[in-house]
């Protein structure tokens, strides 16, 4: 009766959504399924064989790398391997129908044809409470947000030419093709917005190859991360406090996601999860229409998909 009971929930389920959601059992609350459920609303967006912008691939890429990680250093329980290897699948057939990209596209293609899939270091994932800083300075900054949002010194084509090095590198050629590349990672120049995120990913996607302990010991990255994280929380706080205009959601989530890779819980929790939820998913078609005017809707929904992998990893 009970299985009976399940199959029949699961079908109005299906029903009511229109979405594909795969039927897992044992997998305990409502709660349980909230995060599956927007992972794979997200893919199927995705889906349907179009090509897949950058943006969308590199999201894809770093998803599946998640996962893999998790699997690597926590034995899953039953319902979790299932959903772990079913996301992993359906996300490997949309990059697949998409038509993989080559290195023939340019920087980005030389990006994404090796980017998380060679040469790479798995490391323990883990959920870090309380390690940033909760007091930092914000109510200044709040003040000149706008005015200092865009300084720094890192910019897209910058940005692309240093990934493109890092995810190049091989062992036993263990060395950045650019010390400039090496200098933007470690500065402590002041930096904003997208800068500041782009210099915290590119540190990311370097500590997880399999040079990086060649080229510094773990704590040196782990010093880094928390250094650059400590003043991107400053920023959320800032954000925040002029109440989180829609102006500022593609950046806010952008930052939620990079530091949360490093595992922060001021940027990987349920507050984020609902509020992000409520931006993407709100049934309200005004919401959707503020999303497509910005222009960031696609952006939006390629962060969406690695933070809320990265929480269901990570907050169950």
């Amino acid at each position: 009766d009970n299985m009976l009971l399940l199959g029949l929930k699961y079908a109005l389920l299906l029903a009511i959504t229109g979405c594909f959601l795969v039927p897992i059992h044992g997998s305990g609350s409502d709660t349980d399924q909230v995060l599956p459920h927007r992972i794979y609303r997200l893919l199927d967006r995705l889906s349907g064989g179009r090509r897949l912008s950058a943006s969308s691939t590199f999201a894809l890429l770093l998803s599946q790398f998640l996962i893999k990680q998790k699997l690597r250093y926590v034995a899953p329980t039953r319902y979790e391997r299932q959903l772990y290897y079913h996301l992993l699948h359906r996300m490997e057939h949309i990059r697949r129908g998409s038509g993989l990209v080559s290195r023939e596209h340019g920087v980005q293609g030389e990006i994404l044809s090796i980017a998380f899939q060679a040469n790479v270091l798995l490391l323990p994932p883990s959920l870090k409470l309380g390690e940033l800083n909760a007091n930092g300075e914000y109510e200044q900054l709040a003040e000149v947000y706008p005015k200092v949002v865009n300084e720094g010194q890192l910019n897209r084509t910058q940005s692309d030419l240093c990934l493109r090095d890092i995810v190049e590198l091989k062992p036993p050629h263990c060395k950045l093709l650019s010390g400039e590349c090496l200098e933007l990672l470690a500065s402590d120049a002041p930096a904003y917005g997208y800068q500041r995120t782009h210099q915290v990913l590119l540190l990311y996607v370097l500590e997880h190859q399999a040079c990086a302990p060649h080229l510094s010991p773990p704590q040196v990255y782990e010093l880094l991360a928390k250094s650059q994280c400590d003043e991107v929380e400053r920023e959320q706080n800032a954000i925040r406090s002029l109440g989180l205009p829609v102006v500022y959601r593609d950046l806010y989530l952008e930052q939620a996601t990079i530091c949360g890779l490093f595992g922060y819980n001021e940027f990987v929790n349920w507050r984020n999860v609902m509020e992000i939820g409520s931006w993407l998913e709100g049934d309200s078609p005004k919401d959707m229409d503020v999303l497509a005017d910005d222009g960031d809707s696609q952006h939006i929904s390629d962060l969406a998909l690695v933070f809320y992998t990265n929480a269901l990893l990570l907050l169950h």
